[in-house]
């Protein structure tokens, strides 16, 4: 007899968990998401950073070497599914993997001095610049 109503106590706590369990563990993984998904996020805005000025490095060389020979910046853009005219006319340029994430923009001021504007396709945020001038 005693031995089955040892066995029934522990059947009846051993069910499943407490809505005051189940709560800490919610409570604690929303802690968690609150510190990850900003470091995620700043993590990707980095390497969208970084790999915007890695292949906006090429375009500038481009654009000094044409200056040097011509005395004058080229402009142009190279959108992914649109216009690609740093690739099709003087410069012959164009990005080296990319797949296809980022737009380049060249805007010239003036016969000395010239922008690169590098865009994210998906926030369709700025993500580098990189003024030249001589």
């Amino acid at each position: 007899m005693k031995n089955t109503r040892h066995s029934l106590e522990r059947t009846r706590r051993s069910r499943g968990f407490t809505l005051i369990e189940l709560m800490i563990v919610v409570g604690i993984l929303a802690i968690i998401a609150a510190i990850a998904i900003p470091s995620y996020t700043g993590y990707i805005t980095t390497s969208r950073q970084s790999a915007a000025a890695a292949n906006a490095q090429p375009l500038r060389l481009a654009e000094e070497d044409y200056w040097l020979d011509n005395g004058t910046y080229v402009a142009g853009s190279w959108i992914p599914d649109g216009a690609k005219t740093l690739e099709t006319g003087a410069l012959g340029w164009r990005p080296d993997g990319d797949e296809g994430d980022f737009d380049y923009q060249v805007t010239i001021s003036g016969t000395n001095s010239a922008t690169i504007t590098v865009t994210h396709r998906d926030d369709a945020g700025v993500v580098a610049t990189l003024n030249l001038s001589k």
